[in-house]
């Protein structure tokens, strides 16, 4: 539960949203609006330097869709709330569990809906949170297979399009890239070892698990010690 004004982040690749959405909320004194985003990349940068609590996110966006960005922010921002605005919201096209917001609303409904769906978030925390702890590594070997990932990225998210397993790979990006916070705190440190351990959502463990467990031998070596350590203490679908 959020006992200070909740600090809202606005996501939308139109103007004129993003500006109604902030003067409905201006007079709502438990919310303070801390800033805009046009797409899902701006969004992830937002989030690391104004630390919301929650986020107004638009689906259909340039650049990075909505889809694409939540699974990414449940382990960058795990406790971060998310509301779809959206007219996709509630569609026929079903998000998968790692890309589903922590409600939504569908646009053209009017802003109260919004605003009350607000209130009943910041009401309460995720039920959700998974703690991930990959035990003690050593920096030098965890920075060179972070290295590994982002050269291999690219390919890995290629294949996953093909397959229909976008939310899989954007939840594999956010482990690494949360990993990589951690990983970069320990370097600048000079630790020679550092004991990883980061917080996730429990659809998006789900998710980034199966997609390290689909990687081809080849590429999933390239990634040791991390994918051996992730596979170990990532959930398991109980499926």
């Amino acid at each position: 539960m959020i006992t200070d004004v909740a600090r809202v982040l606005i996501v939308d690749d139109k103007p004129d949203i993003r500006s109604i959405v902030a003067t409905r909320l201006r007079i709502e004194p438990a919310f303070e609006v801390v800033g805009e985003a046009a797409n899902g990349a701006e969004a992830m940068a937002r989030v690391g330097e104004l630390k919301p609590h929650v986020m107004i996110l638009d689906l259909q966006m340039p650049v990075m869709s909505g889809e694409e960005v939540i699974p990414i922010l449940r382990s960058l921002a795990p406790e971060l709330r998310i509301v779809v605005f959206s007219a996709y919201a509630g569609a026929e096209r079903r998000l998968s569990v790692a890309e589903q917001p922590d409600a939504e609303i569908r646009k053209g409904t009017g802003l109260k809906p919004l605003v009350q769906g607000l209130q009943g978030l910041v009401a309460a925390p995720p039920q959700d949170l998974v703690e991930v702890d990959l035990g003690v590594l050593e920096v030098e070997c965890a920075v060179r297979a972070g290295h590994q990932w982002a050269r291999l990225s690219p390919s890995v998210r290629e294949v996953a399009m093909e397959h229909g397993k976008a939310a899989d790979f954007f939840a594999l990006v956010g482990v690494f890239l949360a990993l990589g916070e951690r990983l970069q705190l320990a370097a600048r440190s000079g630790s020679d070892s550092a004991n990883l351990r980061f917080t996730t959502r429990t659809g998006a463990a789900l998710a980034a698990r199966r997609a390290l467990s689909t990687l081809a031998q080849q590429d999933g070596a390239l990634l040791e010690p991390l994918r051996s350590r992730l596979l170990a203490a990532l959930p398991t679908d109980p499926d």
